[in-house]
This record gives C-alpha cells, sequence and structure tokens, in this order.
C-alpha cells in the first residue's frame, strides 16, 4: 500500500495492553510495552521498551530527520533498532539486524576476528529490506505516537501528568519544526472559527479560537487561514502581537499565556516569556495588513513562541510608549505583554483530531471509519465505556484490516470484559499470527474457563511457532490444572517436534511439581531442539530429578545436546560461592556429574570441552583439580575456561598451573590468571602480579593484577612499589620517604584514573603505615574526583 507519493504507507504500534495500563494506574510512566514499525504492509522492525524512554528517542529521531540527517532508533530489548535516512520528500527506513560490537570483548575474541574492531555501528548492509515512506506522513506518525502515550498515561492516571510533561513539551516543539515555522510558532489545537465579517454567505473575516497547553484565547484571522482546518486537530501557529504593552519586567515573570476573563476573543490577552531572538521579519511571515514591522522579537512562552514588534515597547514603568524604538528589547529579557490585538499569522495542521473529548456514542459510531478506527477503540477501552466491548466485537467481526483488528483486541484486552469471549475465541482462527497473539493474550487477561477448550485446541492446529507459546500460555493461565493434563499428553505422544517444543518451554516457566516432572521426562524426547529446551528449563531446578537425564545426554550423538547438558550443570547443584552456596546435590550424586562431565574433557568439539571445564568450576570437586590441570598443559583452545574453573575450584594443588598461566601469552589468560590467583589467596604469584601492574601492555591485566595484589594482602615492598609506579606519587612531588621529585609528570594524565581508583582500593586492603601515607597523598593530589573520593574512604 503506497501513499499519493508513491511512498509506502508507514504505522508505528503500541502494545497498550491491559499490564501496560495496570502500570500506569500504580504511578509508573515508562512501562515497558511491545512496539513495532509496519510499512508497506509488513512488519520491519519489532522491539520492547519503556514508553516514554521510547518516545524521547522518536522524539530525538524526528528532529534530526526535519534537519535533513539520517537518526537510529533502538528498543533496550528485543531488538528493534533502525535507521531513518531522509532523501527529499521520503524517509528512508532501514531495519539493522546487524550486531553491535561489544565494548569490552575479550581480547581474544577481537584478535582472533571474531569482532571486528572496524565494524561501524551504523553500518548500512540492509539496503535490500528498506522501505521508503513519505517524510511528513512518518513525523506525523512519530507525533501521534508520542502524544498518545501522554494521552494514556494521564487518562490512566492523572497524577502522571508532570512525568509525561516533558514529553508533551518535546512533541509540541517538533509539531513547530514540522510545520516549518522555523523559529516563530506555538503548538495549538483548533477549537473553532467564529464569523467577524461575512457577506452573502462568504465569511472575509473571523477569529480562530486556539488553546494552546491550558490556555484557550482568539486570534484575529484576517485572512481566513483556518478555514481548511480541521477543528481539535493538533497544528502549529503563528501568532502576532500587536498594540503590545510590557506591564511586567524582570527574571520573576515566568513562561505562560494568559487570556482575558472572555477567553474566545482576539484582544486584550497576555503572554509571558522569555525574549528569544530579535531580528528583521522574515520575508515569508505574514504581519497584520494595517502594519509593516521591520523586525520581529520572538517570546518564548514555555510551549513554544509568540511574535511582537520590539519597536511597541517602551523602556521605564512599564506603560506603552509614542512608538519610537528605543533598543528596550533584547534578547534574555523577561517580559509580561498585553497585546491589544492577538492575530492568526498562519497555521498548519500536524495531524488528524483527537478523539479524547468526543462522547461514547461519538467515538462508537467512530468505529466505522477507518482513519479513526484504531484511536477510538483505545479511547473507549481507556474509558471502560458501556457497552464497549460489545460495540468492539461487532467491529471485529465485520473483517476490518490487520492493523484495525490488531487494535480492537489489544482494546478488549485493556476492558477485561468476559462479553468480548466467543468473539476473541472466533479470532484464534485469523489469518495474522500477531492478531492471534493479541487474541491470546486477552483471553488470558480476561481468565474466562471457557476459553480454555479453545485455546487448547489452537495448541496443536497453530502453525506459527511464537503465537504458538503464546496460546499455550494463555491456555496455562486461565486453567492451570486442565491444561497441565492436556500438555502432559502432547509431551508424551504428539509427533510433532515444534508441539512438544513449544510446550516444554511454557512449562518451564510453570511453578508446579506437575509441570517440573513433565520437563525433566522431556529430557529424553528424540528431537534435539525439544531436548534442548528442556535441558535449559531443569538447569534452574534445585534437587536431583534431573540428574539422570543430563548425564544421559552428556553422551548424545550430537555436540549441540552434549554442549547444552554440560552447561546445565553450571547452574544444577553448583557449590561455589559464586553460584549456590553449597549446592543441592548429595556427595554421591556429585561425584557422578563430575566423572560424566571429566569424560568430556577429551571431547572433539571445543564447545562440549568449554561448557565441561565452566561446570567443573561450578560443581568445586577436588577430583576435577589434576585432570583440569593436565588440560591446561595440552588444549591451548580451553585454557581460559580451565584458569577460571580452577580459581572457582579454590585447590591449592592448583597453585602452580595458576601462576605459570600469568606469563600466558594470551591477554584473557592472564586476567583469568590474575583473578584465579585472588581466589586462591596465593602469595606465590605476588612477584609475578607486581611486574604485570606495572608493565602490562593489556590495560584490563594490569587492573586484574591490581585488584589480586589487593585481595591477596600481601605488604612486601615490591607491591607498594608497583602500586606507588601506578599512582605516580613518586613523580607526583615526594616518594613514600619523604624526597622531593619533578612534577612534571605526575600522575600519568587522566586516562589512567580506573587504575588509580583499583590501585587505591588495594591499598585500602593492606594495613601498612605505608599504604595510610599514599592514601593521604592521593585524597589530595589526585586529578580525578573518583579516586580522591575513594582514597578517603579507604581512611576512615
Amino acid at each position: 500500500m503506497s501513499n499519493q507519493t508513491g511512498a509506502a504507507d508507514a504505522r508505528i504500534e503500541v502494545g497498550y495492553d491491559a499490564a501496560v495500563y495496570e502500570r500506569f494506574r500504580g504511578g509508573e510512566s515508562n512501562p515497558d510495552a511491545a512496539v513495532r514499525v509496519l510499512a508497506g504492509g509488513r512488519e520491519l522492525v519489532r522491539g520492547r521498551d519503556g514508553l516514554r524512554r521510547y518516545c524521547d528517542r522518536l522524539l530525538d529521531a524526528a528532529e534530526s530527520v526535519l534537519a535533513g540527517t539520517a537518526a537510529t532508533v533502538e528498543c533496550y530489548g528485543g531488538g528493534g533498532r533502525y535507521r531513518l535516512v531522509p532523501a527529499g520528500e521520503t524517509l528512508r527506513i532501514v531495519p539493522d539486524a546487524e550486531r553491535w560490537p561489544g565494548a569490552g570483548a575479550d581480547d581474544e575474541a577481537e584478535a582472533s576476528g571474531e569482532i571486528d574492531a572496524d565494524t561501524s555501528a551504523d553500518g548500512d548492509k540492509d539496503r535490500d529490506v528498506a522501505v521508503a515512506v513519505d517524510r511528513e506522513e512518518f513525523v506525523t506518525e512519530i507525533l501521534r505516537t508520542a502524544e498518545t502515550f501522554c494521552d494514556v498515561a494521564v487518562g490512566a492516571n492523572p497524577a502522571l501528568g508532570a512525568d509525561v510533561a516533558p514529553v508533551r513539551e518535546r512533541v509540541g516543539a517538533v509539531r513547530v519544526a514540522a510545520a516549518g515555522f522555523g523559529e516563530w510558532g506555538l503548538p495549538v489545537r483548533l477549537l473553532d472559527a467564529v464569523p467577524e465579517t461575512a457577506y452573502g454567505g462568504t465569511v472575509y473575516a473571523q477569529t480562530a479560537v486556539v488553546a494552546a497547553g491550558d490556555a484557550r484565547f482568539g486570534a484575529f484571522d484576517g485572512d481566513t487561514l483556518a478555514d481548511d482546518t480541521a477543528r481539535d486537530a493538533p497544528a502549529a501557529a503563528r501568532i502576532w502581537l500587536s498594540d503590545v504593552e510590557a506591564v511586567a519586567r524582570g527574571d520573576g515573570v515566568g513562561r505562560y499565556i494568559e487570556p482575558n476573563p472572555d477567553a474566545l476573543v482576539w484582544h486584550d490577552h497576555a503572554f509571558a516569556g522569555e525574549v528569544v531572538s530579535v531580528g528583521p521579519v522574515p520575508t515569508s511571515a505574514r504581519t497584520p495588513a494595517d502594519r509593516a514591522p521591520e523586525r520581529y522579537a520572538l517570546l518564548d512562552v514555555g510551549a513554544g513562541t509568540v511574535a511582537f514588534d520590539p519597536d511597541e515597547v517602551a523602556t521605564g514603568d512599564g506603560n506603552s510608549g509614542n512608538g519610537e524604538s528605543d533598543g528596550s528589547v533584547a534578547v534574555g529579557d523577561r517580559l509580561r505583554l498585553r497585546a491589544s490585538r492577538v492575530h492568526l499569522s498562519d497555521i498548519a495542521v500536524t495531524d488528524a483530531p483527537s478523539l479524547s473529548d468526543r462522547s461514547d456514542a461519538s467515538l462508537r459510531d467512530s468505529l466505522s471509519d477507518p482513519a479513526r478506527r484504531g484511536a477510538a477503540a483505545a479511547e473507549l477501552a481507556r474509558r471502560g465505556a458501556d457497552d464497549a466491548a460489545a460495540a468492539l466485537v461487532d467491529c471485529l467481526r465485520s473483517d476490518p484490516p490487520v492493523a484495525d483488528r490488531r487494535a480492537l483486541v489489544r482494546a478488549l484486552d485493556v476492558l477485561d470484559d468476559r462479553a468480548a469471549v466467543p468473539g476473541l475465541v472466533d479470532r484464534l482462527g485469523d489469518p495474522d499470527p500477531d492478531v492471534r497473539r493479541a487474541v491470546a493474550g486477552a483471553l488470558a487477561t480476561i481468565g474466562d474457563p471457557e476459553a480454555t477448550d479453545p485455546l487448547l485446541a489452537a495448541v496443536r492446529s497453530e502453525s506459527d511457532a511464537a503465537t504458538r507459546r503464546a496460546v499455550a500460555r494463555a491456555a496455562r493461565d486461565v486453567d492451570p490444572t486442565g491444561a497441565l493434563d492436556y500438555f502432559a499428553g502432547l509431551v508424551r505422544t504428539d509427533t510433532d517436534p515444534e508441539v512438544r517444543e513449544t510446550v516444554v518451554r511454557v512449562l518451564s516457566g510453570t511453578r508446579s511439581v506437575h509441570a517440573e516432572a513433565l520437563v525433566v521426562e522431556a529430557l529424553d524426547d528424540p528431537d534435539t531442539a525439544v531436548a534442548c529446551e528442556a535441558i535449559d528449563a531443569v538447569r534452574w531446578l534445585t534437587d536431583e530429578r534431573p540428574v539422570g537425564g543430563l548425564l544421559r545426554r552428556l553422551m548424545d550423538d550430537d555436540p549441540t545436546v552434549r554442549a547444552a547438558a554440560a552447561g546445565a550443570f553450571v547452574e544444577l547443584g553448583a557449590r561455589t560461592p559464586d553460584y549456590h552456596g553449597e549446592g543441592a546435590f548429595g556427595p554421591e550424586t556429585r561425584t557422578r556429574v563430575v566423572r560424566g562431565l571429566l569424560e568430556r574433557l577429551d571431547d572433539e568439539h571445543v564447545a562440549v570441552r568449554t561448557t565441561a571445564i565452566e561446570a567443573l568450576g561450578s560443581q568445586a570437586h577436588p577430583e576435577s583439580v589434576a585432570p583440569l590441570c593436565d588440560a591446561y598443559d595440552r588444549d591451548e583452545e580451553c585454557r581460559p575456561s580451565v584458569v577460571d574453573a580452577l580459581g572457582r575450584i579454590g585447590d591449592p594443588r592448583a597453585i602452580p598451573t595458576v601462576v605459570a598461566a600469568l606469563d600466558d601469552d594470551r591477554a584473557g589468560v592472564r586476567r583469568r590468571a590474575c583473578r584465579a590467583c585472588a581466589r586462591l589467596g596465593t602469595a606465590a604469584g605476588v612477584s609475578r602480579l607486581s611486574h604485570l601492574a606495572r608493565e602490562d601492555p593489556r590495560p584490563a591485566v594490569r587492573v586484574e593484577a591490581v585488584e589480586a595484589l589487593g585481595r591477596i594482602g600481601d605488604d612486601r615492598d615490591e607491591v607498594f612499589d608497583a602500586l606507588e609506579a601506578i599512582l605516580d606519587v613518586r613523580e607526583a612531588g615526594v616518594d613514600a620517604r619523604g624526597v622531593e621529585r619533578d612534577r612534571s609528570s605526575a600522575f600519568g594524565g587522566a586516562e589512567n584514573a580506573d587504575l588509580r581508583w583499583e590501585a587505591v582500593t588495594a591499598l585500602g586492603r593492606l594495613d601498612h603505615p605505608r599504604s595510610r601515607f599514599l592514601l593521604r597523598w592521593v585524597a589530595e593530589e589526585d586529578p580525578d574526583d573518583s579516586v580522591r573520593d575513594r582514597a578517603r574512604s579507604r581512611l576512615e
């Protein structure tokens, strides 16, 4: 589907479901919700984000696009990253599925080429899936999305008004920019147009009644500019003040519009704010027909700006002057102006009229209007209007377009009315999977047991995996007992592995002994995907039930299954302090697990070996130490994991291997060896750690070495010498013995602040007079605030 310019129609959808409304009502102004971008009849982007944050990023993008520069919009959850690239009157939406190179990636990953250091986050390799849309229409869609968020939040909880006010203010500013008004513009809604001069049925002049924020006022419309403007439509206006009088000046003047008692006339209104610009009148701007000002001033009244002739404003006591210019108005002045005449110089609609002030009957009528159907459904749901469910179901049964069906189902979700269940059940067979997922969510919200059988039947017949999971979760939530009995039959007998996988995933989030037993049973499923789903679920159980199945899977023919089974033992039954304390396994079971993992140290696949080593570290069994030390010598690919595991086990027999690893060629191994030395608490590596702290070429290794020195707690001179060198205390002025030094290279620059911070932390762990001297010096002399604060806290 395309608009008149040939560009595709685009739409931003936000999932305002019952959970979102509940969080609004609870006082949260930034609830998470699903968001999507659709263009040309297909979904381009899907993600999840906090709504206030997402609206801020959308408005950032709109400002960039209006300035002619590209912008990126990103969700914090579920992907949803895309680029907006202006191209004349069109805008290219470029979904970006590329991975962002992670900051602080392992040194060995970068060195091996797994992460390309030259990869650009702005890479545009998805041109083939980009869609061109009308730039003006998409900016309007952004504005509509942000303003809807404000309306929904405040409608659900009026106390959120202050939280969403900054978003409203930004929406207004972007509206002005979208209208092409530049600095001079005020976001308004046109409420009415009242004739002033008419003859023979033709209106020659009128009063345009507008609302700007909470203020309503009239503006003289001598060119009948408002005739083509839809009533109650969000718009941008240029307002000109004539015959102005400065009735107040000074820093105490706020930003506001103050209509006179008769707010709907075009005279004697007050506008207060700060002068933000003074200059020549733009050639394209309309000014009153009876005036020919040479320059204009812009007064920022909070929501936007209004214009006036600065030469009309006199100095002195605030009374109106004789029209002679005396240079009384300058940028930065705070003024409250009384305008004898208020003119409408221009107005441009930037969106469709709002439905928030319509009656319930009018909203029900609007369900038949394709342009307003979605907004009317949302407003009816927000109000909880009488008979709204019946009206929405009737509209849903009329088979409207897919976007409207989604909006109607979301509205029924918010209403939470059992009267909607039959209509929703009918839509479990909707052609669009997003509609079917929304239906499942709505039925789960309503919780009517009448929906159980249709939902269970849909689990088996559903072709889309994500929708099948949503339907299964809904069935479980509506009737947990009946659903679990049905799921048991599917896990044991269904011939479709995708159905079994779906059921296992849903069971994994179900707190029930019955559900857990079914997941353990699924460990022996013949399908790899089902087995891996079950393995992933049982790793969080707190008993020994899954052990037998996992040990069998450690011997599986598929390396993916073997790696998954080994990975389950990283959490299941772990007993090191980094995991679950003493763990859940008895001695005999733990020995069986460890011996099964040890057999995988010779696996032909490195992923299996690496995961088994990590699991051995978490199980912390003494029988693992010698085989792991041997693995360090013969398996270079797994050395980082071996060193890490030996540190977690904490057995003194590992000390020679861990200390030797401090000299490894790979920075990742040296870094883990520093950490392992700290866990083992061994002084055997102190000399080497001191050298690494001062000399290692990798900053990450130096930081780990310094932290290890502090945790080991050895106070020999070479440790203090290393820490002094890091802190640059000797070069900064005096050494620890009070000898004066040259200050020219003090502290080595602010770029070493992180390392100095860690050195201060290490000194704080060393109870020694020399450490207290160094801490006092750093607390006074270090150039970085955080390092000085850290030193002071260590002295306390």
